[in-house]
């Protein structure tokens, strides 16, 4: 049986499409391993928003194709929206990658199996059991017609597409049968997904409805038309977790304008209130840019007073980076890189702060944690799992099954993680 190992970097997105290939490849006989040495194909899946994600996969690329020299036989594919920006530019730059497959083609894995693949190449077809076991990313689109000026996604993931609904609820249904109990559905915005006029409420409450599912995610929101109708089906269904991630960026209306946002700062707070108001208990979690071109201390500081306001639970931080090709790049008036670092540990104190808050906030109160499975740490003694919301469990080491949603008491927290204990009230979930 050959053997195939990954390397994803970036969003849940690229894991899923990692996920997606190695299915495909399954049936082609292909089994994964967790030791690149023992492969006879070696996959990094590539991501393309941030300019360190770039130079970390093109580290780990020059380091894959170094060791296969001398391993007649041996594949290295390089995947993704770094594979689909720079194309085979890579194998000029790297001797010793035999393929480089852009994110727009791997929309089809099978296909990409079909081209890349001799028709000899493989062994005994087998299924694979589902990935994780208990949770797992289905994207319901693909693609973003948003444009925000510091973004490269839309170039190399192409405009939006809407998947079948009838498609997505199938694909769930078979990941239920093969034991997975939570799903996260995934799009670059969800909120403007249509299928033939079933919107992405609509979708949420067909996905909620399948047996044996227990609990449903969804990622990302975008503000510009986070609509009440979203939050209302997700008030009323009891499968969908109660978080949301809404990503600002900016507190500055200024900067939010020239991001090419469509939104302004009120009425981002007006979309937090309107949560709140039906989702009282959610946890609101964000993305943050610091030092886009042109930024100043004032504009910094309205975005310093945008995260003390909304208080979210938590948040992604970064130092703005230039991707070429995106409106941003042709700005001149970059903000020096120490201002950049000096603004966003700045900015990390203060989301650590109000998260510190939130999780010590829990001390002394019941929730419904959904167990994933053992905490992959030396020696470890914890099981670890997630509430209701987006709040990372631990606890004390026992046999519970991974899937099954235990009614825990928080007892200590770390700032970023809380500490449970099992409450015995009954069977689980």
């Amino acid at each position: 049986m050959k053997k195939v190992f990954f390397q994803t970097f970036g969003c849940q997105m690229n894991v899923a499409d990692s996920d997606d290939l190695l299915h495909a490849l399954a049936l082609r006989g292909y089994t994964p391993v967790h030791d690149s040495n023992a492969a006879d194909l070696v996959i990094v899946n590539t991501c393309s928003v941030r300019e360190r994600a770039e130079e970390r996969a093109l580290a780990r690329i020059t380091e894959f194709a170094a060791k296969k020299r001398g391993h007649k036989g041996k594949k290295l594919w390089v995947i993704g929206c770094m594979a689909e920006r720079l194309g085979d530019s890579l194998k000029k730059q790297i001797r010793g990658i035999n393929a480089v497959i852009g994110a727009r083609e791997l929309e089809d894995t099978e296909s990409v199996v079909r081209k890349y693949l001799d028709s000899r190449d493989g062994g005994e077809p087998h299924d694979l059991p589902a990935v994780s076991g208990v949770s797992e990313f289905v994207p319901v689109m693909r693609g973003c017609n948003n444009y925000c000026a510091y973004c490269i996604v839309p170039y190399v993931r192409g405009p939006e597409k809407s998947i079948s609904a009838d498609g997505i609820v199938r694909t769930i249904e078979k990941r239920v049968e093969q034991g997975v109990k939570e799903i996260t559905l995934l799009g670059q915005n969800v909120n403007s997904y249509d299928d033939l006029g079933i919107d992405f409420s609509e979708l949420l409450r067909r996905v909620a409805g399948i047996h044996d599912l227990k609990r449903v995610r969804f990622t990302t929101s975008h503000p510009k038309d986070c609509c009440e109708k979203l939050i209302v089906a997700m008030a009323e269904l009891p499968k969908v977790c109660r978080h949301i991630h809404l990503p600002v960026q900016a507190g500055s209306d200024r900067i939010l304008s020239l991001m090419n946002r469509r939104y302004t700062r009120e009425h981002y707070r007006s979309l937090i209130s309107m949560i709140r108001k039906h989702l009282p208990d959610a946890d609101i979690t964000t993305d943050l840019l610091v030092g886009f071109p042109g930024e100043t201390e004032e504009d910094f500081n309205e975005t310093l007073s945008l995260v003390e306001q909304v208080r979210f639970t938590t948040a992604f931080m970064f130092a703005y980076s230039v991707r070429a090709g995106t409106a941003a790049a042709a700005l001149d008036n970059d903000v020096p890189r120490k201002t950049k670092l000096e603004r966003l540990g700045r900015l990390i104190a203060l989301q650590n702060s109000i998260t510190g808050s939130i999780y010590n906030s829990m001390m002394g109160k019941e929730l419904d944690c959904m167990v994933y499975g053992r905490l992959e740490k030396p020696g470890s003694t914890f099981l670890r799992g997630q509430d209701f919301g987006c709040k990372r469990v631990l606890l004390p080491c026992t046999d519970i099954k991974a899937g099954t949603i235990l009614r825990v008491l928080a007892v200590r927290s770390s700032g970023m993680t809380l500490i449970a204990e099992e409450l015995k009230k009954g069977p689980p979930l």
